[in-house]
């Protein structure tokens, strides 16, 4: 079972209770005691940045130690384990990790679109980029295509790329290169052509003109089938879920909270220096770190939609990683609440 969570890749409220209202401090008898693992160097943990830097844990009773966890497969193992009580992982880990059994659900969104740029390295020849896709994968066939890790989720969305515009997965050779530091090298080398990653990499390589991102699925571009998709979101353990619910509400509370604030045009600046603070990105200018951060928070949002767990469900069973569709109500708890969020004005 172990082995099948380690293959699966990165990666990176029961009450609603809006943004800006009257959320009263806790008081220090009952505030509770949590951990929360993020992508350290990656932007994808941006809303537990915002709510333990604004206070928005503190505000909700909530005593978080934020802690940096590496990769997919850690993040599962952290919290279905409980040395963690929240993770940030993306949804089809937790789809195969509850096919297999593994005591976790989803209780909040991250991310409501996928969050990821396809760049393809300087001196790859590319006449139909203009034309957009699907017309610039003709560019990329035969060509080497990097990816995080053989048989992950980056792979599957890679081949999506492929099938989705009459091509097949075999038209290409995927290489495993492994996280962003050491993904750029190998486009630099030209070992690989391409690579799909979050950000800041593909804001790098543009910036550095090391290469271009030739399809930004954060922008829509690319498949319908990944159109404002949700990617990732947190999770918690069913003994925590089950056991204390209310550490649950409070996570949830505070994560809205935050998606409510750096939702705001009028907190753009300040949610600028927050990000350079917990991942700063010496290869882009203050404009362009700026640029970035602008294209970035749309993506960002609490909501966890079926459509979102059911295309998951079903890229899953297309690689036959699951033997049958799993629902919202099976792998995300019953204490994250409506799909969608409003936030008061």
């Amino acid at each position: 079972m172990w082995k099948s969570i380690n293959r699966l890749g990165m990666v990176l409220g029961a009450v609603i209770i809006a943004a800006g209202g009257n959320t009263k401090p806790a008081t220090a008898q009952n505030t509770l005691d949590a951990s929360v693992g993020f992508y350290p160097g990656a932007l994808v943990s941006l809303p537990a940045f915002v709510a333990k830097e604004q206070k928005f844990f503190e505000k909700r009773g909530l005593n978080v130690e934020l802690v940096p966890i590496a990769t997919g497969p850690a993040m599962t193992s952290a919290v279905a384990s409980g040395s963690v009580t929240f993770v940030n992982n993306s949804w089809d880990n937790l789809i195969v990790a509850v096919e297999n059994g593994l005591p976790v659900r989803g209780v909040v969104g991250s991310t409501m679109k996928m969050p990821f740029g396809f760049i393809v390295r300087k001196g790859v020849a590319m006449p139909h980029m203009k034309d957009g896709y699907p017309a610039v994968i003709q560019d990329l066939k035969g060509l080497n295509w990097g990816v995080l890790a053989l048989g992950v989720s980056i792979q599957y969305i890679s081949q999506k790329l492929l099938t989705d515009a009459g091509y097949k997965a075999n038209d290409v050779t995927f290489l495993a290169v492994g996280l962003p530091n050491t993904a750029r090298p190998a486009l630099q080398r030209g070992i690989v052509d391409t690579y799909l990653s979050v950000e800041p990499l593909p804001s790098i390589v543009a910036a550095k003109e090391e290469g271009t991102v030739a399809i930004d699925l954060a922008q829509n571009q690319g498949p319908a089938f990944f159109r404002d998709l949700g990617y990732n979101g947190w999770w918690a353990s069913t003994s925590t879920i089950q056991g204390n619910p209310e550490i649950v509400s409070r996570f949830v509370g505070a994560m809205q909270d935050a998606f409510c604030w750096y939702n705001k045009p009028a907190n753009f600046e300040q949610v600028v220096a927050l990000l350079k603070r917990n991942v700063p990105v010496p290869d882009l200018s203050e404009d362009q770190y700026k640029a970035m951060a602008m294209r970035l928070l749309p993506i960002y949002g609490p909501d966890i939609t079926s459509r979102t767990i059911d295309s998951w469900s079903s890229l899953l069973l297309e690689q036959k990683q699951i033997k049958s569709p799993r629902k919202r109500s099976e792998v995300i708890a019953a204490v994250a609440g409506p799909e969608a969020l409003s936030c008061a004005r």
